[in-house]
């Protein structure tokens, strides 16, 4: 093992005594995973055999990567025994691990064995369903929109089910139950406290009292009365506040459990019901953990602190006791996923759990092989509070385990770290470019290997402004990929369609609505926006007052003027009926904005034609959702808006298939979320609509897949960046309430001035804080923390409960309405002269204060998880202002200007004293008079100078240049004059050929910013365009035609798919299996999309499809939500109300002929499954379909050797030829072909048939698959599989 040279920290490590158990702190870039394969071929060489070792980490990556290293490690070997090299380490992700102990014992505690588990998308389209059936139970609940709802049911089952699970709580409805108990012992002691009290309508606003000099001793007691009366009310208003809390979430916990039943029901299950299932196998039946412990003799635990709770608990009951050593490795400053359950305190459990002596402190890597000295400077400096002890104890009993500070290489370099501080937003961006082109130009040098080009990332806190520091990279010539879905959902013809989308599935969305209104599209200013809103409001105030009155809660005669008041009376009894939704579907929207004088006649049409686009949205609900996305596109014209973009901004060059990519990628995303979701489960907008909304909060595995993509610079979230490293990384948006982040949590932090810290006597010392955030009692989606299984490491409450008391007989020390606000708030502190008079230090922590500080240190340790992924280079980065420009003189006066955060200020303040500073560039002219002042901050290190003069000097070398404002803003546009006269040449043109008569020169105020002079007619106006487009029925006419033509597109399209996803139609027409006609208008609307309006024919086999899915799932319908035999009675008067004759008649008969077929009365498995497959045999080919329906057993019901009959349903014409008979069933074999491989079963047992419901004679209606062997179906479509050639 000569080849290895181990450091004397990790020397101990990996020569720690065999039988021990092994608590490990490894810092960043310290060599934990060279050290975690040298241990494991430590215990190798030690007689401990390969297979008894098992090891568990978080991700695939991490375990494939762990597990070579050993293998080549053992290998590597030439003195191992090589009769055994063969066998390795089982090394498992934990869930992977856990699974596997369900699926071999679950049935002891009722867990099937074929429990399919759950996606992100499947839960939460699993939870979307189950909040739908109990919409009942939340009106009136104030509980937020159905997203909200969703969201919130997804966040406290997963909270309850990683931090609830432990000791005597082995299930979830143990764990449920021990919530709600303590929810309702707190809402039982907090309303005997304030019994008999009024309770304000809303918070009271203190003021502090001085005595004036005119006070009499009368008039000061008065004043003082006042306050200890409007003091008292804010405490009763604290507390009505903390009980409304708590019974919203028991209400949650309602559908939690409705969540957990309907899991079981689908037998499905989410990662964590297969701990929890593992964890009660192993404390039910001591017997299995003991079969686990001869089976393993080390156990290695990779990353530890993200453990959560079940997980520590499980392991801890699997592996303690005698025969097995555990080893856990990991970095509590690395600890960054407490939102999603990692324990708080992991590593202190750990001693805990496994009965460590309190005097043994954990083994230690803290020499970083990563990181230049300065950047571990700035790293460790950030992470002093976390090392210290505040002023201010915590009631914490305990805290995390110490860590150590991190140490360079003894040949580390300095390396350079910049601290800049911009006015504008367009300023810091434009410094974060030339950042990445001068480290990429720096960290390119001749290796061993070749050239090593130098590695770039920037790193976000939040998403939102991804997309444009990605723009400015790639405007400089740098290429730039932004990992995960970020970049695309923020682009605002995204966010536009998908604020119609969550508008048109929940109407109660009033801020979606508000924010599409308000968008150039529709561009209602606040004053119609507001008034839009009041006649909502009053609309609503009707309903309830009537529903009031019909509940005999009010009288039916009282004035007009009374009804806001007896609304409000009875607030708790009514819900909200109206929204601003609701009014704009109304019939009557027209006479409701007529009599508002506050919506003048544009505002009016405007807010109509928003209407309608939202009608048509709503109606095409119930619809494949591809079908509704792509309506919601159409509606709101962004097809055809985002090319017509592109021409206006761009340099005259347009390409409407790139246009339409950010569109088309919601279509995408749709495949996705379809594939994701677990069969049998029926998709709907909401479950789409709530997944949506996580991708801008998920960070797993599979974001950083296009992570290392050889761009020259990545963007990502520094919760993406764990595990990765590069050259230079600038970290951006360093701002007040940006990072620390104050979203969610509404965290605010203030430097606590009576220790500021700074350098003092040459040594720094960090500041402390005044923090304050939401806590666990006013957000309906947490624990209560004193029912927690590591309570003990959480902050107490009330404060000074005792340790080992019951947590709901601690409740009753909350004997008072102050006392409970002191608890939570600590209202009246900043009031009280007696508090005020006392030392702070002295004060115990409030729960805001506490979670304050918690929430602080969790992004702390994300702050020093970004520093910590440079290795050489580093830059943070702030601005003051969002203005996209570079000039700040374009802002206005009394513009608000951000802050620093305190992590930007904290490192620039303790890096500020080395000698090697530059803190202004040199490049500059000597006495140039700088209008534009230059940013805070500075340059230090080796490059300092290099990098302040491109980054800084040259910069301001360049004169800003003009921003356009409406750059984010694409469509409406300024014109230019030729794009201005092209449009008006057209409405002249147009109008001369709808009136005959010479156009109205009026037009020409039409169009504003373009510079009208009655241009001649040059054959560049829309109109003249248009008429070409007409004339030219190929598009794309030149020196082919004919068969040349067609073959000449046949090539491109073909290049165009070859590295696509295919669809079933593609491969038909790859293969040959579409007519001529169809083939060709297949390649040609490869290469030149255009929008098409969909034929009456195509629209009725729409619709026919969206209400043969229905009637399938209406088989089932306490799913579905609706019977069949409900249909049919709609059905019937349908058919009786139809005149007959046009499209609607001919539904109508299709609909009747399925309904009373021989297939209405087989068992449908799925209506509508959209399959996605990699088919190896095709060249890893990524195929997606979409099966109408599927059966179980074959065509003939009896025949025992078929699993599945898949049903094409057709409404065309019934093939009379051989050959056009072979084409159509091409697609059956294709159908066929994906479900068996989705399904994993032999082709052979799946039976597959076309059903013309457009033929009258039952006995023609069906055109059987014939039953082609695999071979041949592969032989048929490989040969028209496209190949990706160099010259393409």
């Amino acid at each position: 093992m000569s080849t290895f040279t181990d450091s004397p920290e990790q020397a101990k490590v990996i020569n720690a005594p065999v039988g021990s158990d092994v608590l490990v702190v490894a810092g960043a870039g310290s060599g934990k995973t060279y050290t975690m394969t040298r241990r494991i071929v430590s215990l190798i060489e030690h007689g401990v055999a390969p297979e008894r070792i098992l090891g568990l980490t978080f991700t695939r990556k991490a375990a494939g990567e762990l597990l070579s290293r050993v293998s080549a490690a053992v290998l590597a070997d030439d003195e191992h025994d090589q009769d055994r090299m063969f066998l390795k380490p089982a090394v498992f992700t934990y869930d992977a691990f856990f699974q596997s102990i369900v699926r071999q014992y679950g049935l002891l505690v009722g867990f099937d064995q074929n429990t399919q588990p759950l996606s992100e998308a499947g839960a939460l389209q699993l939870a979307a369903n189950t909040v739908e059936r109990h919409m009942d139970m939340l009106q009136g609940k104030g509980l937020g929109s159905f997203s909200q709802v969703t969201a919130h049911v997804r966040a406290l089952s997963d909270a309850i089910a990683s931090s609830m699970i432990g000791g005597d709580v082995a299930d979830m409805p143990s764990a449920i139950a021990k919530v709600r108990a303590w929810d309702d012992a707190f809402v039982k002691q907090v309303r005997s406290v304030i019994e008999g009290e009024d309770i304000p309508e809303q918070a009271v606003k203190l003021k502090r009292q001085k005595r004036l000099k005119k006070d009499t001793d009368e008039s000061w007691a008065q004043k003082v009365a006042s306050y200890q009366r409007d003091a008292h009310a804010a405490c009763v208003y604290t507390c009505a506040s903390l009980v409304q809390t708590a019974e919203q979430r028991n209400v949650m916990l309602d559908l939690v459990e409705a969540y957990a039943a309907e899991k079981r029901r689908m037998n499905m299950a989410e990662f964590s019901d297969f701990t929890i299932a593992a964890y009660q196998l192993v404390t039910r039946f001591p017997s299995i953990g003991a079969r686990y412990r001869k089976r393993f003799s080390h156990v290695l635990l990779d990353e530890y602190q993200d453990t959560s709770t079940t997980q520590a608990a499980l392991i801890a009951t699997l592996f303690r006791g005698e025969g097995t050593a555990v080893s856990a490795v990991g970095d509590p400053f690395q600890s960054i996923y407490a939102w999603r359950g990692a324990s708080p305190g992991a590593f202190r459990m750990f001693q805990r759990d496994f009965h460590l002596p309190a005097e043994r402190k954990p083994y230690s890597l803290s020499v970083t092989r990563r990181n230049a000295r300065l950047v571990l400077e700035a790293a460790n400096n950030l992470t002093m509070p976390l090392r210290g002890t505040p002023s201010r104890p915590s009631s914490s009993p305990m805290r995390e385990v110490d860590v150590n500070e991190l140490a360079p290489l003894d040949n580390a370099p300095s390396g350079t770290v910049g601290v800049l501080g911009y006015e504008t937003l367009g300023q810091e961006i434009d410094g974060v470019v030339r950042f990445c082109h001068e480290a990429i130009a720096r960290n390119t040098h001749a290796g061993q290997s070749g050239e090593h080009k130098g590695s770039v990332a920037v790193l976000f806190r939040s998403k939102a402004k991804m997309p444009l520091f990605q723009q400015a990279l790639e405007q400089s010539g740098l290429s730039a990929v932004a990992v995960g879905y970020s970049a695309m959902l923020e682009r605002p013809e995204v966010r536009d369609i998908l604020s119609l989308l969550r508008v048109a599935c929940d109407h109660s969305d009033s801020a979606s609505l508000m924010r599409l209104l308000a968008t150039p599209r529709f561009g209602l200013g606040a004053t119609a926006l507001a008034a839009l809103a009041g006649i909502a409001n009053t609309l609503n105030l009707e309903s309830q007052y009537r529903a009031l009155v019909m509940a005999g809660l009010v009288p039916a005669d009282a004035p007009r003027g009374q009804w806001d008041a007896l609304v409000r009376e009875h607030r708790d009894s009514v819900i909200n009926s109206v929204f601003v939704a609701d009014l704009l579907l109304r019939d009557d929207l027209p006479e409701q904005l007529e009599r508002c004088s506050r919506i003048d006649e544009h505002d009016a049409r405007t807010i109509i034609r928003a209407g309608a686009v939202l009608r048509t949205v709503c109606d095409a609900i119930g619809r494949p959702l591809s079908d509704v996305v792509r309506t919601a596109t159409q509606e709101l014209e962004l097809d055809v808006d985002a090319v017509v973009a592109q021409a206006l901004h761009g340099d005259g060059t347009v390409n409407p298939t790139v246009a339409r990519i950010p569109v088309e990628a919601i279509i995408d995303l749709v495949d996705t979320y379809l594939s994701e979701i677990a069969a049998g489960q029926a998709p709907t907008l909401r479950g789409f609509m709530a997944w949506t909304d996580t991708l801008r909060t998920i960070e797993d595995e599979t974001s950083t897949l296009n992570a290392d993509s050889g761009a020259d610079v990545e963007l990502m979230t520094i919760h993406q960046s764990k595990g990765l490293e590069w050259d230079a990384v600038a970290v951006v948006e360093l701002g007040e309430g940006v990072f620390p982040s104050k979203q969610g949590d509404s965290l605010a932090v203030k430097v606590d001035e009576r220790h500021p810290g700074g350098w003092h006597d040459g040594v720094w010392e960090a500041p402390e804080y005044c923090e304050t955030a939401t806590s666990w009692l006013t957000t309906i989606d947490t624990v209560p923390v004193p029912v927690r299984a590591d309570a003990g490491i959480l902050p107490r409450f009330p404060h000074d409960a005792p340790g080992e008391a019951d947590p709901i007989e601690s409740l009753e020390l909350l004997d008072a309405a102050e006392t409970i606000d002191d608890e939570v708030f600590g209202t009246l502190r900043a009031f009280d002269d007696e508090i005020g008079a006392m030392d702070p230090d002295s004060l115990y922590l409030t729960q805001v204060e506490e979670y304050g500080r918690r929430y602080h240190c969790d992004e702390r340790r994300l702050a020093y998880v970004a520093l910590t992924r440079a290795r050489r280079d580093l830059l943070l980065t702030y601005c003051q202002t969002g203005e996209e420009g570079r000039d700040p003189r374009v802002l206005g006066a009394k513009t608000r200007k951000s802050k620093p955060s305190v992590f930007w200020q904290e490192v620039h303040d303790s890096l500020r004293i080395h000698n090697d500073i530059a803190a202004a560039p040199s490049n500059l002219p000597e006495g140039a008079d700088e209008q534009i002042a230059l940013p805070e901050g500075y340059f230090v290190g080796d490059h300092a100078r290099e990098y302040e003069d491109m980054v800084v000097g040259a910069a301001w070398l360049e004169e800003p240049e003009t921003h356009d404002a409406q750059t984010s803003l694409p469509w409406p546009a300024r014109l230019s004059r030729e794009v201005g006269d092209s449009l008006l040449q057209s409405a002249k043109q147009v109008r001369q050929a709808m009136t005959g008569a010479d156009a109205d020169d009026a037009a020409s105020n039409a169009i504003s910013g373009a510079d009208c002079h009655n241009p001649e007619n040059n054959g560049q106006s829309l109109y003249d365009k248009a008429r070409m487009l007409v004339a030219d029925e190929d598009l794309m006419t030149g020196m082919l035609d004919g068969d040349a033509l067609d073959a000449a597109v046949r090539r491109k399209a073909q290049r165009v798919m070859a590295a696509s996803r295919q669809s079933v139609t593609g491969l038909q027409a790859l293969a040959g299996g579409l007519s001529g006609r169809d083939e060709t208008r297949f390649w040609r609307g490869i290469i030149r999309p255009i929008p098409s309006v969909a034929s009456p024919a195509a629209s009725a086999g729409t619709r026919f499809h969206a209400w043969a899915e229905r009637f399938m799932n209406a088989m089932h319908p306490e799913e579905s939500g609706e019977s069949r035999s409900g249909m049919l009675q709609e059905l019937d008067k349908a058919i009786q109300a139809c005149q007959g004759g046009d499209a609607d008649s001919s539904v109508l008969e299709w609909e009747r002929r399925l309904a009373s077929s021989a297939w209405a009365q087989r068992v449908p498995v799925w209506a509508e499954r959209q399959i996605v497959v990699s088919i190896g045999d095709l060249n890893g080919q990524v195929v997606n379909g979409k099966l109408d329906a599927v059966f179980f057993g074959g065509l003939d019901p009896q025949d025992r050797t078929k699993r599945f009959t898949i049903v094409d349903w057709k409404t065309g014409h019934r093939p009379t030829s051989s050959e056009d008979t072979a084409r159509k069933l091409l697609q059956l074999d294709m159908y066929r072909l994906l479900l068996a491989e989705i399904e994993n079963i032999p082709l052979e047992a799946i039976d597959a048939t076309l059903y013309y419901v457009s033929e009258a004679d039952e006995s023609l209606r069906e055109l059987h698959a014939e039953m082609k062997p695999r071979n041949a179906i592969i032989a048929e479509l490989g040969a028209g599989i496209p190949q990706v050639s160099d010259d393409d």
